[in-house]
C-alpha cells in the first residue's frame, strides 16, 4: 500500500495537483459507490459468483471508475494550465493520498472477500506489519471502520470536487 502511493507521489508530481485532485474525487466516489452498494450486490449479483470472481468483478468496476477519473476531459483542459514546478510538491502530496486510497481500497475489497486467491495472497499474520497497517486502511481512517458505511467518504469526495472547480 505504502510503495502504491509513493509511486502515485511521484506520478502526481510530474502530473500537478489539480489533474490528481480530479482523480482523486473519482478514486474516493467509486469506493463509496462500491461500499455503499456491498450489502445489495452480495444479496444478488454476488451471491452467484464465488469470492474470487466477486473480488475481480468489484476490482474492475473500481479501476474503470478511477480511470475514468484521470481520462477525464475535465483534467485534459486543466493539465494545459498548470505551473509546472510550483504545483509539483502539492501533486505529489494528492499522488499520495490517491495511490494510498487505491491500494488501500484494493486491500479492503481483499479483505471482505475473505482473500479469496490464497496461493497468490493471503491475510496477514496477527504479528506482522501488514496487521499492524491493517487500521490505516482508508476505509477505515476515512469510512468509520471495516464494519461502517463510509458516511465520510461522499463528503470528502464533495470537498474534493469543490476544491477542483474553484480552484
Amino acid at each position: 500500500m505504502w510503495t502504491t502511493a509513493v509511486f502515485f507521489a511521484m506520478t502526481g508530481a510530474i502530473r500537478g495537483w489539480r489533474r490528481e485532485l480530479w482523480g482523486m474525487t473519482g478514486i474516493v466516489l467509486g469506493f463509496f459507490a462500491l461500499l455503499q452498494f456491498d450489502s445489495l450486490l452480495r444479496g444478488s449479483l454476488y451471491a452467484l459468483l464465488m469470492n474470487e470472481m466477486t473480488f475481480l468483478l468489484q476490482m474492475l468496476i473500481y479501476l474503470t471508475a478511477v480511470i475514468l477519473a484521470y481520462r477525464s476531459q475535465w483534467a485534459s483542459h486543466l493539465n494545459g494550465n498548470l505551473r509546472q514546478r510550483r504545483d509539483a510538491f502539492l501533486g505529489a502530496a494528492a499522488g499520495f493520498f490517491n495511490g494510498y486510497f487505491l491500494a488501500g481500497s484494493s486491500w479492503c475489497f481483499l479483505d471482505i472477500n475473505r482473500y479469496p486467491f490464497a496461493q497468490l495472497v493471503s491475510a496477514p499474520a496477527e504479528a506482522s506489519a501488514s496487521f499492524q497497517s491493517l487500521g490505516v486502511m482508508p476505509v477505515v481512517m476515512l469510512g468509520g471502520g471495516l464494519a461502517a458505511n463510509g458516511a465520510l467518504l461522499p463528503l470528502i469526495a464533495l470537498l474534493i470536487l469543490a476544491l477542483v472547480i474553484l480552484t
